[in-house]
């Protein structure tokens, strides 16, 4: 009866919160591994068990003989090979491996051969690895290497590190260098299933050449994205009083990659109904115009400050912001870095929307006191070099284009924050906001791993048409417990947009307890998302959007391989969720 009534006081709780969204079954449904996508679930009107994961295209690296610490010398590691296309390889995809190896310093990553066999075939040994991810870990990328056409079924995969043994110190043990596993080669699947059969359109403008996947989101939005698109490039050009020198190439696809979107040469941004990052498509898309415009007269600008320039030029990372007054929230919170260490260690050393934020914040004081014109003279002055640290040259620069050291101007930086009367509000909306990212984050690293920012594969969308197909930048994981957990994030992501951070609050801890419990959706806000979503997909519907109100529901889907968007009002009546439309 304890137990009862405590349960029963939980429920009620949440349901408070949410306006009663939780009148539903409180069945655990089943956990799902993370990173293994599970067997499709016979649709049901509740959530029934879920059957064991059975072997896909996911590269799956057979254990190590003995559990021990990372080597200390040159290495495969367990668990860090990708085959892209990533979840599912299709008969007459283009395979390209991502290999994570574990160098030490004293080697070149670059002088690190790698070597790959196929059912025992050498299909390359021409792999050579680099240290270029975010992370900073060793990776190898061979692109494009082999064509599965006429080759469905299952094949050993090995991948050998220094194959010839040419590296003797810091490989001392080459037990290790050598890593199989086996890959399965899907028959074709039905037509438009996971992109297999899509091709690339482009639309022209005088700003830039917009390219989108067949049968997408942004297919069908396009009319509408290219004055989003022109409008934003505009932007850009406009922070950074720089106008495009050609146009640029605009790449937008269905899936989310990193925190939404990478720019090299060309810019990726993602664009899909089931967006779980939670950005505004303005504040993402200016954010790596600003990326692709400033090469033009910074080729070489530190991260530190490319990034910070990115947001700034955006007015806000993800959404329209108050960057001097959201920095100094970032102070009253205590999670300011000294900027010497940021400008080091950017990428690795704090949160990502930390850092981002504080760079952000730094430029646009920069550009308030001093103005943008030495501001973009100074920018563009700052250039990594081998033997010095990235702060010791900022601060040499900083001297020379401020007359202050990077010590004196933080100093100056810190008491203007520290002067600025913070509010409640924007003090719960940066909070909440870390908490969203942290959980997103770790919702790609347990079941979307290859959008994980800081490990993802980020190739040149002018390279994946030539050599690929759109499935190297679109396709991903799309069970059950993706859509679940994609649409809770979705829900938190708006919730935060609409400044209801209870709500939000209350999304982001149930998502907490279903990562927690190994993809288990057991407590009864999980459970109620579960619910609407296999009712629909037993409908044959792809779910992308949920707003839960009580017994009732209002749902976003698309019929299954459509781009069609429709509206589905929805109904629960005893434990089950009926739609009226």
């Amino acid at each position: 009866m304890h137990m009862y009534r405590r349960l029963l006081f939980t429920v009620l709780l949440i349901f408070t919160a949410l306006g009663g969204a939780c009148q539903t079954s409180t069945t655990p449904v089943p956990p799902i591994p993370p990173t293994q996508p599970p067997t499709a679930v016979t649709p049901t009107a509740s959530p029934n068990p879920i059957e064991e994961p059975t072997p896909t295209a996911t590269a799956t690296i057979a254990p190590s003989p003995t559990v021990t610490a990372i080597p200390r010398d040159l290495s495969l590691r367990e668990g860090k090979v990708h085959a892209y296309p990533y979840p599912t390889i299709y008969e007459g995809d283009k395979v390209s491996f991502q290999v994570v190896a574990y160098v030490p310093q004293t080697i070149i990553p670059e002088d690190v051969t790698l070597q790959l066999q196929i059912d025992g075939n050498e299909i390359s040994n021409e792999g050579t690895f680099s240290r270029h991810a975010l992370g900073g870990q060793a990776q190898a990328m061979i692109e494009w290497v082999w064509d599965t056409t006429g080759q469905s079924g299952t094949h050993q995969v090995q991948l050998t590190v220094d194959p010839d043994d040419t590296i003797q110190i810091g490989d001392e043990n080459t037990d290790n260098n050598q890593t199989t596993f086996t890959l399965t080669v899907h028959e074709n699947p039905p037509v438009a299933t996971q992109n297999s059969n899509a091709i690339w359109k482009t639309a022209n403008l005088p700003c830039c050449n917009i390219h989108v996947v067949s049968g997408t989101a942004a297919d069908r939005d396009l009319p509408d994205l290219l004055t989003a698109v022109d409008t934003a490039v505009q932007q850009a050009s406009l922070a950074l009083d720089e106008s495009p020198q050609k146009p640029l190439d605009i790449y937008l696809i269905d899936r989310v990659i990193g925190q939404g979107g990478y720019a090299g040469g060309e810019m990726v941004i993602s664009y899909l109904d089931r967006n779980y990052a939670g950005f505004n498509f303005n504040e993402v898309m200016v954010h790596e115009a600003v990326h692709v415009l400033d090469r033009q007269f910074a080729p070489r600008r530190i991260p530190f400050l490319a990034e910070g320039v990115a947001v700034w030029g955006a007015g806000g990372h993800y959404k329209p912001e108050d960057l001097h007054m959201r920095t100094a929230a970032l102070r009253q919170i205590d999670r300011y870095i000294p900027l010497a260490s940021l400008v080091d260690e950017f990428y690795t050393i704090s949160q990502h929307e930390v850092g981002y934020l504080q760079a952000a914040g730094f430029i646009n004081y920069l550009v308030d006191t001093y103005g943008w014109l030495r501001f973009r003279d100074f920018y563009s002055d700052v250039v990594q070099e081998n033997d010095r640290s990235l702060s010791q040259i900022m601060d040499e620069k900083l001297q020379l284009h401020y007359n202050k050291t990077l010590p004196q101007i933080e100093a100056d930086w810190i008491a203007y924050l520290d002067g600025i009367d913070v509010t409640e509000t924007a003090v719960a909306d940066l909070q909440i906001s870390l908490e969203f990212y942290n959980i997103m984050r770790r919702y790609q690293q347990e079941y979307d791993p290859t959008a994980y920012f800081l490990t993802a594969w980020l190739p040149s969308p002018n390279q994946v048409r030539q050599n690929g197909n759109p499935a190297d930048l679109t396709r991903h994981p799309e069970e059950m417990v993706n859509i679940t957990l994609e649409v809770m994030l979705q829900a938190a992501a708006q919730s935060m947009l609409s400044n209801d951070y209870g709500r939000a609050q209350v999304i982001l801890d149930s998502i907490t307890r279903t990562l927690d419990n190994q993809g288990t959706f057991a407590d009864p806000l999980s459970v109620t998302y579960y619910d609407v979503i296999l009712k629909l997909d037993s409908l044959g519907f792809d779910t992308h959007r949920v707003e839960l109100d009580g017994d009732r529901a209002t749902a976003w889907a698309t019929p299954r391989h459509s781009n069609t968007l429709l509206r589905k009002d929805m109904y629960l009546s005893g434990q089950k969720w009926f739609v009226t439309n």
